[in-house]
């Protein structure tokens, strides 16, 4: 548990993104400065309709606030050393200025200010704690490190020229949305304490992270730096057949390889291993039925790879579901049993349809999976399963809770009209609860 005190900024860096806000590799893609003098950090939010009714009386009936949602996070940021290249990385629309040498001495403002690409930002401070900075091996001191990882728009700000010194501004704004994952940098003390990328991935919805580490922040230096591209996680498959197939001897295939390009992928048929492009569906037919290995790997770190074991012809891609009540001593306790095609990940979400949170499963290696769920009102309950690689595969059966026992019949009921009312208005209903 790190519950640190910060204090003074280190150092930053800034990262050149692409228009899906993944990071740039090659020369020239990142600026490592400590030029900096404030960075400020405002929280723009958003409030919600407020709901308010007041009777005829005068008095009120319902007044409810929402929630504010959080926008972004405007920057504000002084610098009293501005790099070129920084200013670049921060606009792309700012030319860098030249001397006779090629080496950048300025640049030029532009009236134009993208929004499309931007940039990552990393903080570092130093940090005071009470308890030892150097706990972990391979711990290199304690910082706190703070990512923004996508900005955007890097409008200069006001500009005064007078008897002191002179700083610059420059202001953005963060989106969500960022492809930077674990990012491509070592921030973060691995297994073993080595050095290594953050531990979990940035999130669809993060605008900012901070964690206090124990490897040491980079050195500032005037001038663009290479960004190096790092090893890539394997990549993520996803796997189904073709609609409408008869005999379903087609896969149909993508690879996720979280922004690092094209990837070789062997279908483990003996055909020749094929080029697919990072994210793209791509079709393969086998040309006889068993049990294959696709295997993906990264086509520059070909030591990188991710597999999947198929059954050709395909079972159906929608998950299997037999719901069943065995339990004598308790008639609300459900117990699911669910299968999934040897073509998905293996996981699954099943929700049990009474409002309790949707729960993730796993199946085994025989391709399922028994879980176990108690209701607590009696009712008809919906139960749906969907693949947790591809959620449009998915599957539904109902269930009575209380589930009846089969040892007892249910009660049989018979009418017939009454004979005494000639009106043939009265009818006797025969009831046996065995």
């Amino acid at each position: 548990m790190a519950c640190p005190s910060l204090l003074r900024g280190v150092v930053m860096r800034a990262t050149r993104l692409d228009a899906c806000g993944r990071p740039v590799y090659g020369d020239c893609n990142q600026v490592v400065s400590d030029g900096f003098v404030t960075v400020s950090m405002s929280a723009e939010t958003e409030e919600g309709e407020t709901i308010s009714v007041t009777k005829a009386n005068g008095q009120t009936c319902i007044n409810e606030a929402p929630c504010e949602q959080l926008s972004y996070y405007s920057l504000e940021m002084e610098f009293c050393a501005v790099d070129p290249d920084l200013v670049n990385i921060m606009n792309p629309s700012f030319e860098i200025y030249r001397d006779t040498e090629g080496n950048a001495i300025g640049w030029d403002d532009s009236v134009e200010l993208r929004c499309d690409t931007g940039y990552a930002l990393e903080l570092w401070t130093n940090v005071y704690a009470a308890e030892d900075a150097c706990t972990g091996a391979g711990a290199q001191g304690q910082w706190g490190y703070l990512l923004l990882p996508w900005v955007i728009g890097g409008a200069p700000g006001d500009l005064e020229i007078g008897n002191d010194a002179i700083s610059f501004n420059f202001n953005g704004r963060t989106k969500v949305g960022s492809g930077w994952r674990r990012g491509p940098y070592n921030v973060q003390a691995g297994q073993g304490g080595v050095p290594g990328p953050m531990l979990k991935p940035v999130g669809p919805k993060t605008p900012r992270r901070f964690f206090v580490t124990t490897i040491r922040p980079p050195e500032p230096e005037c001038g663009c730096q290479p960004v190096d591209r790092p090893t890539p996680d394997p990549a993520d498959l996803y796997i189904t057949g073709v609609a409408n197939e008869a005999n379903r001897m087609t896969v149909r295939f993508r690879a996720d390889n979280h922004g690092f390009g094209p990837l070789m992928v062997d279908w483990g048929d003996d055909t020749a291993p094929q080029e697919v492009s990072d994210g793209a569906w791509v079709t393969h037919v086998y040309a006889a039925e068993g049990d294959y290995t696709i295997k993906a790997c990264d086509k520059e770190t070909p030591v990188i790879c991710a597999s999947r074991d198929v059954t050709i012809a395909l079972p159906a891609d929608e998950p299997t579901l037999a719901l069943s009540a065995d339990n004598a001593d308790d008639p609300y306790e459900v117990t699911a049993t669910v299968g999934l095609p040897s073509q998905s990940d293996g996981t699954a979400l099943i929700d049990w349809g009474d409002g309790t949170e949707p729960e993730e499963i796993t199946v085994g290696a025989d391709g399922t999976v028994s879980v176990i769920h108690k209701y607590s009102v009696p009712s008809v309950y919906t139960v749906s399963v969907r693949r947790g690689d591809i959620d449009t595969y998915r599957t539904r059966e109902a269930i009575v809770v209380p589930a009846q026992d089969p040892g007892v019949l249910p009660p049989e009921v018979s009418a017939a009209a009454d004979p005494a009312d000639t009106t043939g208005r009265t009818v006797v209903l025969t009831i046996t609860n065995a």
